[in-house]
């Protein structure tokens, strides 16, 4: 109830900093739509015409063979300048049996200061909706209040409320547009002099939309990237520096997370504070890579654990840098040096990639496969009881035989007593299963993709198929939904395991077969970005949500 009442006099607050409107807002707005069509039918000499803008009905004297002296009006045509004799609308002729109604829309941004000079983006909605016979109806309809206050943006979003049957007012902190579809726009005119005035003058503005148009593919200057660029000079002062200093990839990142980029440290007035790096080198080695994140987080990473790499080792580890490799460094390095590690990885890589899959040299994807496959290979060993010490273990000479061997008796002392102790475990498993068959259940070309059912059918899985996914670490990721394992099937034999496939949001993290092979690769590559394509469309089209995936 105090949160309610804190939110209410925030909101409040935040209504008193805003600014009128100006005075020919709303005519500025209007002029951003098309005047309605003046619809017409022709009768002998005569031409009745209706209005689309004041509804007025009126008749034109129209022959075809007009008398000489008499007065007389042009015939009308379809899209050809007309003017309404009523209410002077200027605008094209439409025949009368178009009886559709036409609706058009503008999304206008008006940017405004606060007493203090702290900006405000106001977002509106302007809409036109008439059809013949029926008055034309504008409706103007604020939608978002962003003030940016230098360090920090607050928004003001409007929302339904169940409780009043009404849109209202709501504090949010989400990043994007919350609640709004997010659209181009115009600006409402003398919005430069206005950032002039403000406390964000100093934002690098024309760097910045220039990032966020090739970082979204944007060929236009628009509303929605001036917009966001302001809100990530606002939440983060700093990326002013980042710019002057080229770290452009950085800048990239904090431009997409409007400033908040959890990697940095935004909170912190120096170079060093917002990096999280105290040595020197590591701050230089950042901006020698023109501030390349998966650098700086591997530098994060290794002063806060207390390692220390050579800067090959880094650039190494970087290529490979993801947040699930951080739980997965730390295991592997408590039975080897960095070093050993690159040896033994570049060994195992070589012989199970030989020759390298197409496209996956790139970021060093092939080896972050081989560093997952050998922290799962030595956790199975842990996990069975195996003595850690005996570098045999540690160290096989094939860790693809291997894994596959630890697999093996991993599956072997599991019996239906252990299933059913897991399927309680991670008993979110099957709650999920219906929903995410909403989401992920396809066909297409002889084959089907469903979720796991429960805990049991993924355990069952590894064990068919000889490979970890059964194994706690991939069963907990599913239950708590950061990742979801999906089985796709022969669809004459659905039962059958035939390809496992580990998935994120609408991004496959990988698939494999039986023992780690991957079975018709070109083929299922193809078919398998066609799945993940459709997924990202269906995300684009909410109402949709509840519909089965149709075939890929």
């Amino acid at each position: 109830m105090a949160a309610k009442k804190n939110e209410e006099e925030r909101i409040r607050q935040l209504e008193e900093l805003t600014p009128e409107l100006p005075e020919d807002f709303e005519d500025w707005c209007a002029k951003k739509l098309w005047n309605p069509e003046i619809y017409y039918k022709r009768n002998g000499n005569h031409t009745e015409c209706i209005c689309g803008k004041c509804a007025e009905r009126y008749i034109l004297y129209t022959p075809k063979d007009p008398e000489y002296g008499t007065l007389h009006d042009e015939i009308p045509r379809r899209g050809e300048k007309a003017v309404c004799k009523k209410c002077g609308n200027v605008s094209t002729y439409e025949w009368q049996r178009i009886t559709s109604p036409v609706r058009q829309e503008a999304r206008i941004y008006l940017y405004q200061l606060t007493s203090e000079n702290d900006l405000i983006v106001r977002i509106f909605s302007y809409y036109r909706r008439y059809q013949k016979s029926l008055k034309m109806e504008d409706i103007m309809t604020e939608e978002s209040r962003y003030f940016l206050f230098k360090g920090k943006v607050e928004k003001m979003v409007r929302a339904y409320s169940y409780r009043r049957d009404e849109n209202e007012w709501i504090l949010s902190d989400r990043g994007g547009y919350p609640y709004i579809e997010v659209k181009d726009g115009e600006i409402y005119p003398g919005w430069e002099e206005i950032v002039q005035q403000s406390t964000l003058k100093y934002c690098p503005l024309d760097q910045l939309e220039k990032m966020g148009r090739e970082n979204w593919g944007r060929t236009i200057k628009n509303a929605v990237n001036t917009t966001d660029a302001l809100m990530t000079y606002a939440n983060n002062p700093a990326i002013e520096m980042y710019c002057k200093m080229g770290m452009h990839k950085l800048v990239r990142q904090i431009l997409w997370k409007e400033g908040k980029f959890g990697t940095i440290n935004r909170r912190k007035d120096t170079l060093r504070g917002q990096l999280r790096l105290k040595k020197k080198e590591h701050i230089n080695s950042v901006i020698k890579a023109h501030g390349d994140t998966d650098l700086l987080e591997t530098l994060q990473f290794e002063e806060k654990e207390g390692y220390s790499w050579k800067p090959e080792q880094e650039e190494w580890i970087a290529e490979k840098f993801d947040r699930e490799m951080k739980n997965r460094l730390k295991h592997l390095l408590e039975y080897m040096t960095l070093q050993q590690l690159i040896n033994r990885v570049e060994k195992y890589a070589k012989q199970k990639f030989d020759p390298v899959p197409e496209g996956w040299t790139a970021y060093g994807s092939y080896k972050r496969n081989v560093i997952w496959e050998y922290d799962d290979y030595l956790n199975m060993r842990e996990a069975l009881g195996y003595d850690m010490t005996n570098s045999v273990f540690i160290y096989p000479r094939d860790l693809e035989e291997a894994h596959n061997q630890m697999v093996k008796e991993s599956t072997e002392r599991h019996d239906e007593l252990f299933i059913k102790k897991k399927n309680k475990e991670f008993s979110k498993i099957a709650v999920k299963y219906k929903s995410l068959c909403k989401r992920y259940q396809a066909s297409a070309e002889g084959y089907i993709i469903r979720p796991a059912k429960d805990a049991g059918e993924i355990i069952v899985e590894g064990r068919t198929l000889h490979h970890c996914v059964g194994g706690d670490n991939y069963l907990s990721k599913h239950n708590k939904g950061t990742t979801a394992i999906l089985f796709l099937r022969k669809e004459k034999t659905p039962d059958t395991p035939y390809i496992t496939i580990e998935i994120k949001g609408t991004e496959i993290r990988q698939w494999y077969g039986a023992h780690d092979k991957k079975p018709k690769q070109e083929f299922f590559d193809r078919f398998l970005k066609d799945y993940t394509a459709q997924l990202k469309n269906r995300e684009k089209k909410p109402e949709k949500a509840g519909q089965a995936l149709a075939a890929v």
